[in-house]
């Protein structure tokens, strides 16, 4: 059902095998209404989106038998894959709706829907913890019930995680729909923390999901539908993320970037080439009836989400999509608080991150040090050991591997066979020469500035645990150097010398 085709981070590129042909992932699955949808289905569907989702309870309110005789894909004139919300939105907004969990599962297997979700009580955000558990209870029961009823005929029933920012009760819920048997997952309740601007809440929600879950298995994210938040949510490792964002918010004229939202009243330039804003300057578009201008928005609004979702697809592609997730958490200040979610969760970004690429790594600031392969580069620095006494230490070159250097000739020959010779980095630590090869000391680029000491913690620890496997007697290093000088003053009972004066 689920094809991996390549993985950087927790974000994997790949394929969603369907009744209905095949979904390239990461997806954005735009929101369609069954009964008023004003972007016809078969255009959102030219402009290279291969799955939407609808909602499987207007639908029955709408239509009723009628929908099981022509099925959903006719009732809403879309020939790709469909996804079916069974009514958990309008729980959360209404607190209950008109139909069992039961009749909906049966709803959605008549209507030969291609995901089906099964009739959950969404947590929501701010909902007091023992309530929470209730709903999680809930969900979990009638998930089971609708997984048990389902018919083996290709359909994909996805089991939604509830628990809103009770983590544990993520952790619970999530696990025990595995254990069940979910072949899909979706995690719900996003909507209100993107609202909020709780982007670490929502980081930290997905992760904790995320770990409970075999890596085989695909995960949806719910109302998820932002530029801003689409890399975050991918890296992290969300497959799919549905939202009618782009009708919602050209409704109310807001105009989609890939760092932001704008009010098309205050925009003078475009700054976008999508088949809108290639026809409409923002005056003329200011100037079309409100309907059309609304539909005219929502088009673009997908536009650019939809290059979102391929630039990041191409950012996994590249390796690089750590470097494009830094770069987009500085649009916004609460997105780049995601940043200390990121660096302290090295050990689940690494499980899907390669350890070689075919492209060198860049290295920016201290947030950089903590980036899964430069993590697992410190974990063989903090293992590797030597039998020689004497320790020279260079700084980094511009010839890579470090043995090509002149550098490391002129100390080789100086020192002879006597000395474990290494260079070092402010992102890598120490490096010793016999491993400068290995990915990525011998493949980054790193910004010349002025780092401090201090910022740099994974340095240190490096530094410590190289000297406790190791037994040298005297060490030889640049003294003006005020980064060595900075952890060369705690490293005790070894003779410290001056490189430069032998």
């Amino acid at each position: 059902m689920f094809e991996i085709t390549k993985s950087d981070l927790a974000g994997r590129t790949g394929v969603l095998h369907t009744n209905h042909g095949s979904v390239q992932t990461p997806a954005y699955v735009p929101v369609i209404h069954p009964a008023r949808q004003t972007i016809p289905s078969e255009r959102i569907r030219k402009m290279g989106f291969e799955m939407v989702i609808t909602n499987a309870y207007i639908t029955r309110k709408r239509f009723g038998d009628e929908a099981t005789r022509r099925g959903i894909h006719e009732i809403i004139n879309f020939n790709g894959a469909v996804m079916t919300d069974s009514g958990g939105y309008q729980v959360l907004e209404y607190g209950d709706v008109e139909v069992l969990p039961p009749e909906m599962a049966a709803f959605e297997r008549g209507i030969m829907t291609d995901f089906g979700i099964p009739l959950d009580k969404p947590t929501g955000f701010g909902m007091p913890k023992k309530t929470a558990a209730q709903y999680v209870r809930h969900t979990l029961e009638v998930s089971r019930q609708t997984l048990q009823a389902a018919e083996d005929n290709g359909q994909i029933w996805i089991g939604p995680i509830q628990g809103g920012e009770h983590f544990d009760l993520v952790s619970k819920s999530a696990k025990g729909l595995v254990d069940a048997g979910f072949t899909m997952m979706a995690l719900g309740s996003p909507v209100e923390f993107m609202e909020s601007y709780e982007y670490g809440l929502l980081a930290r929600m997905i992760i904790t999901a995320k770990r409970q879950i075999p890596h085989s298995i695909p995960l949806h994210l719910f109302g998820a539908g932002h530029p801003l938040t689409i890399p975050l949510a991918v890296a992290l490792g969300c497959d799919t993320f549905d939202s009618a964002s782009y009708i919602l918010y050209a409704k109310n004229q807001r105009y989609m970037t890939g760092d932001g939202t704008r009010y098309l009243k205050d925009i003078s330039v475009f700054p976008c080439g999508c088949e809108v804003c290639s026809r409409y300057t923002p005056a003329e578009l200011r100037q079309l009836a409100e309907t059309e201008r609304t539909d005219e928005l929502a088009v673009h609004n997908l536009h650019a989400i939809k290059l979102e979702v391929d630039m990041t697809r191409q950012a996994i592609h590249e390796g690089r999509l750590w470097e494009y997730v830094m770069k987009k958490s500085r649009a916004h200040p609460r997105l780049y608080e995601i940043i200390r979610i990121m660096t302290g969760n090295g050990d689940f970004l690494a499980e899907g991150t390669p350890r070689f690429k075919d492209r060198a790594a860049f290295l920016y600031d201290r947030a950089d040090q903590f980036r899964p392969e430069v993590q697992r580069y410190h974990e063989m620095v903090r293992r590797f050991k030597s039998k020689k006494k004497t320790l020279v230490i260079m700084p980094e070159t511009d010839s890579r591997p470090g043995y090509l250097s002149g550098r490391y000739a002129h100390l080789a020959k100086k020192f002879g066979d006597s000395a474990q010779i290494c260079q070092y980095s402010p992102h890598l630590g120490l490096v010793p020469i016999e491993i400068s090869d290995i990915y990525p000391a011998a493949h980054h680029e790193t910004a010349r500035n002025r780092f401090e000491p201090a910022e740099f913690v994974e340095f240190g620890t490096t530094w410590k645990k190289f000297f406790e496997n190791n037994s040298f007697e005297e060490m030889y290093y640049d003294k003006k150097d005020r980064f060595l000088e900075y952890f060369a003053k705690g490293t005790r009972d070894i003779k410290k010398k001056n490189l430069n004066k032998k």
